[in-house]
């Protein structure tokens, strides 16, 4: 992670408590330093100087002590598992990843599916922009599901079959496998639309198949909902949601031995990263 994240990820989120800390330090040494002073004065008579060093090591260790992170982790008691949330690109993840889509499982890019979106990165970084392979698996996975599905008459562009919200697919190999869960209505106006019932469904689905289909192993997920779905949730309560749902389905059954959320950078302006820490510290571990 580079510096100017860093600097952003500093301003945004760490002054408040690093002004906090500065005071209480400074309070305590000069809370020592002060009787000193008075016994020895001869040792402590400082002037200009010798404050300008307290003021100095207080700043220094308070910045030291809350320093910006971009990894956080905390144990889950039962069962034993880590979730995590860290700054980074999702397809650099050497784990199990999650994605997510419409009820439709559109694949076109451009008008469709946004450039820009996670599931078009999908598309490019793992299918190598092969929309026919990409179409192929998806349907070969859809096959033992298909008496589920519902036709759109009124869906002219894309796909127009419609799948269960919550419907979750499994592609890739035994080495590293990719959970494409449907968790938004694609409308007839290419605009994907979801709620949280929506959301919550979709992630209870997809932590039943990380589990039937994930062998235990790690997986990482972006915050789903929070850029192209029409959903007026921000991030840090989706963020939250996704955190929340993994636990309540790892204490009712083992799902993976670790969950990642991240976050991209981009997006750090729009997520406390001090706030999810404290909200990891306080949720049920």
């Amino acid at each position: 992670m580079n510096s100017a994240i860093y600097f952003r990820v500093l301003l945004k989120s760490r002054l408040q408590k690093i002004g906090v800390a500065f005071a209480g330090y400074f309070g305590l040494l000069w809370l020592f330093i002060e009787p000193l002073g008075l016994f020895l004065p001869q040792w402590f008579d400082w002037g200009w100087t010798g404050y300008v060093w307290l003021v100095s090591l207080s700043l220094i260790i308070a910045v030291a002590t809350n320093f910006p992170r971009t990894m956080i982790s905390r144990t889950l008691s039962s069962p034993d598992c880590v979730v995590e949330i860290k700054v980074g690109d999702l397809f650099k993840q050497p784990e199990n990843l999650v994605i997510g889509l419409n009820d439709v499982f559109d694949t076109e890019p451009g008008e469709i599916i946004k450039i820009t979106s996670v599931q078009n990165q999908f598309l490019i970084q793992v299918y190598g922009g092969d929309q026919a392979r990409l179409d192929a698996d998806i349907e070969a996975a859809l096959e033992p599901i298909k008496g589920q599905r519902q036709a759109d008459p009124d869906k002219h562009k894309g796909k127009n079959w419609r799948y269960p919200i919550g419907t979750t697919i499994v592609l890739g190999t035994e080495g590293r496998r990719y959970f494409l869960s449907a968790y938004g209505f694609m409308g007839n106006d290419l605009s994907v639309k979801s709620t949280v019932d929506d959301i919550w469904e979709a992630l209870s689905c997809l932590w039943r198949q990380v589990r039937l289909r994930g062998h235990g192993r790690s997986i990482s997920i972006p915050i789903i909902g929070s850029e192209l779905a029409r959903t007026g949730l921000p991030r840090m309560f989706l963020a939250k949601l996704i955190i929340i749902s993994f636990i309540a389905a790892s204490k009712e059954r083992f799902v993976a031995n670790q969950l990642t959320l991240l976050i991209c950078p981009k997006d750090l302006d729009k997520v406390d990263l001090p706030e999810l820490e404290d909200f990891l510290a306080s949720t049920l571990f």
